[in-house]
């Protein structure tokens, strides 16, 4: 590893860049006999897209003699920074390159941001260690449900003096106030993508907002979050409607949520959901866990 060298991604990267992150990801699964998280070539590929989008500066790529043996993508907010994915070639991991890679991603994250966050797949337990030596530390379990494509999925109801209604432009202020308040920074370019490409639903009574959910597709696979509420029913109401419309139109639909939310783990498993895998969601800095009635935008900008 004489010859490694880090640098930003460009589009020119995509197609090597997303197949590393496809086979580093499908291995690991595969080594510990889980379902791979991430389905094909063509959906990683498609992520990477999706990063190069929403955090143009944020991804580095590791390569050695000119082929591509890693990947890094770290999300800056403002106070807060998110880290994810990270992977690395499985020919050549327990080399330094993921140490590497975390530590030019945590030095893009900015020089003092209070809290760099990531999700950490708890059965990677060489990762855990990179990350714990790194400086982060867990501080809640999560779960990555996970809802098949064409599931029958029943409404969970409201509060009767809400109205759920699709998001519209003249939402978008309150949709990134409100988001900015759960995750702790302005995401506005976020927000911003999923109103574009994606879904969204807000929760009005009767003219403030007090909840909304977010979701999006990348072949074949839809995510949901962000999304909060005020009332821990209104939130899996709207969780549970958003999920039925993905399904519907024949996606399989994944979210992240606090394992610690026994009332919406409890609803989305009686709504169809059932657990992919279980995670870790770790910080370095300062913050705790995730806040009350929120689910998580993703793994990688949670």
């Amino acid at each position: 590893m004489t010859g490694l060298t880090l640098r930003a991604v460009e589009q020119r990267d995509v197609e090597r860049v997303g197949d590393l992150n496809f086979v580093a990801f499908y291995r690991v699964a595969l080594a510990h006999g889980l379902q791979p998280g991430i389905a094909s070539p063509a959906e990683s590929r498609g992520y990477i897209r999706h990063l190069l989008t929403i955090d143009p500066l944020g991804g580095t790529l590791a390569e050695d003699e000119g082929e591509v043996v890693g990947l890094a993508w770290v999300h800056p907010r403002g106070p807060v920074a998110t880290i994810g994915p990270i992977a690395v070639d499985p020919r050549v991991q327990g080399r330094g390159i993921g140490r590497r890679l975390l530590e030019r991603a945590v030095e893009l994250a900015g020089r003092g941001v209070p809290q760099v966050r990531l999700v950490h797949e708890s059965f990677n337990g060489q990762a855990l260690g990179l990350y714990l030596h790194a400086g982060f530390r867990v501080v809640a379990p999560l779960l990555d449900l996970e809802l098949p494509a064409g599931t029958a999925v029943a409404p969970a109801p409201a509060p009767r003096t809400v109205v759920v209604r699709p998001a519209v432009a003249d939402d978008r202020a309150r949709l990134v106030a409100r988001d900015a308040r759960v995750f702790g920074a302005p995401r506005p370019q976020n927000v911003d993508l999923y109103l574009g490409r994606g879904r969204a639903l807000v929760a009005e009574s009767p003219t403030a907002l007090v909840g909304y959910a977010l979701g999006i597709g990348f072949r074949g696979t839809g995510y949901l979050g962000s999304a909060s509420a005020d009332d821990p029913a209104l939130l899996l109401a709207l969780v549970v409607a958003l999920a039925a419309e993905l399904a519907s139109h024949g996606v399989t639909v994944r979210t992240l949520v606090p394992a610690t939310d026994r009332r919406l783990v409890e609803g989305l498993t009686a709504a169809g959901f059932r657990v992919f895998r279980a995670c870790h969601y770790m910080v370095r800095g300062g913050g705790t866990a995730p806040p009350a009635n929120y689910v998580l935008m993703n793994g990688d900008m949670m």
